[in-house]
């Protein structure tokens, strides 16, 4: 099951997200599936190349699903010098029969620590009133990289990793957006 999304609706949600966080950073066109645990060695340019292989990576041996190509695609053609181009995206979506849910989110979240992406920020965490995690957002940061990870308990589940490369974004276009006023 695909959800389309609007390019310019995820670039400012992923905006936003940076924002709320209260720090930046940018990435690929993160790839859309999961192929290889193989991980990327510490040395040398952490480049967009190699943080979209670590994602890849990073969800494959976590058990997570297979990222949607669509959803990693929509930065690919990005104009230099825009905050799409800074960016690396990963949405990847549960089955009825194999669920995304908070523990999937856990194990991405041990993954990219056992690579040493260091926790930036205050964990985000929402219950039900039965208990049930129903959302969770964590930040992380790399070698000049900024990352979320949140989870949504929406249909099967959803787990979104948005990547950003912290010295592009500073000197980054923001996308042109409408601001309009709800209407009463």
């Amino acid at each position: 099951m695909r959800r389309s999304v609007g390019v310019r609706t995820a670039v400012f949600a992923a905006f936003a997200v940076v924002v709320l966080a209260g720090t930046a950073g940018c990435g690929t066109d993160g790839g859309g599936t999961a192929p290889s645990s193989a991980r990327p060695e510490e040395k040398g340019p952490f480049t967009k190349e190699r943080v979209s292989a670590e994602i890849d990576s990073v969800v494959a041996d976590a058990g997570a699903p297979a990222g949607d190509p669509e959803w990693a695609g929509m930065d690919k053609d990005a104009r230099p010098g825009t905050m799409e181009a800074c960016t690396i995206r990963y949405k990847g979506y549960g089955e009825e029969s194999d669920r995304v849910d908070a523990a999937t989110h856990g194990a991405v979240a041990a993954e990219l620590r056992e690579r040493g992406w260091r926790e930036a920020g205050k964990r985000k965490e929402r219950a039900y009133e039965d208990g049930k995690v129903g959302y969770v957002l964590a930040a992380y940061k790399k070698r000049g990289w900024f990352m979320t990870v949140e989870f949504r308990d929406l249909a099967s589940g959803d787990l979104y990793l948005v990547a950003m490369e912290e010295s592009c974004t500073k000197n980054a276009k923001m996308p042109d957006l409408p601001l309009t006023r709800p209407t009463p």
